[in-house]
């Protein structure tokens, strides 16, 4: 595969249409899952079964989660980022992965930026993300995008991995 001058679109999935439901889940299962992933994406290390990937899915619409996905030109999902928007609770990036072939080509920065688009499109005034210490490369890119630490909160993951906040000021 060249991905050297990989070309890519961002589009907005909604879980309530049956055929992105499924394109979806089957991205969510593949990507959360990669091994170079699942460890900077949960909490406890276990992979993602189907039937809770449809619950998260099939709750969304409910819990105002709006899912971006990066598209190739061979129309596959080679990233997802998950946005809840809650009018107590702000503005937050509630889960983002990439697929590990296709890291390194602004496909996390653009999905990012979506998400910036959509909050300031909502009215929101910040946008919140919380990231493993170990994540080097997610917290990098979220330092360039000028992404500020908020609070650490230690021994958080299974393995005894801190959790970074950080808040983007819009």
């Amino acid at each position: 595969m060249d991905t050297e001058n990989l070309l890519f679109k961002i589009v907005s999935y909604k879980p309530t249409n049956s055929n992105y439901f499924l394109k979806l889940a089957d991205a969510y299962n593949k990507l959360f899952n990669e091994k170079n992933s699942l460890k900077f994406l949960s909490l406890t290390d276990v992979p993602l079964d189907l039937h809770t990937i449809y619950s998260f899915l099939k709750n969304a619409s409910v819990n105002e989660v709006d899912y971006q996905v990066a598209i190739s030109p061979e129309n596959e999902i080679i990233g997802i980022s998950a946005f809840e928007s809650d009018i107590i609770k702000g503005f937050n990036v509630i889960g983002m992965v990439v697929d590990s072939n296709y890291r390194g080509h602004d496909i996390g920065t653009s999905l990012i930026n979506k998400g910036i688009e959509i909050a300031n499109n909502k009215g929101f005034k910040a946008i919140d993300i919380s990231v493993f210490a170990d994540n080097k490369a997610m917290l990098l890119l979220l330092i360039k995008m000028d992404f500020k630490p908020i609070k650490i909160e230690y021994h958080v993951r299974s393995d005894g991995e801190d959790l970074v906040h950080l808040k983007k000021y819009l």
